[in-house]
């Protein structure tokens, strides 16, 4: 398992930096933890990186995960670009570990 520890600021303008962090732990031919514990801020950068490395991962038979379901800042924006209106399971699987936030 690799994990990688998320920046607490993901925007277009500091993207670059976890952009090459998940690349190095996608392409390191095991399972990928991404650590959200520190982001206080986000934005759709963010949420198409993580997408983008989820596909990636899946086409090699390997995954990409939460280590903890996602903080505040992460689901503020899933919720304000609508991808909680009606997610699929899978997704609330991924960022939720399963439960939605109330």
């Amino acid at each position: 398992m690799q994990q990688v520890v998320v920046p607490a600021s993901v925007t277009v303008r500091s993207v670059g930096a976890f952009v090459q962090d998940i690349l190095v732990a996608v392409d390191s031919d095991k399972d990928v933890t991404l650590d959200l514990a520190q982001v206080i801020e986000v934005d759709l950068s963010f949420i198409q990186v993580v997408f983008a490395a989820r596909e990636r991962v899946a086409r090699v038979n390997h995954s990409l995960s939460l280590a903890a379901p996602a903080p505040a800042a992460v689901t503020t924006l899933l919720d304000r670009a609508g991808f909680l209106t009606d997610p699929a399971p899978a997704e609330t699987q991924f960022w939720f570990h399963g439960e939605l936030p109330q």
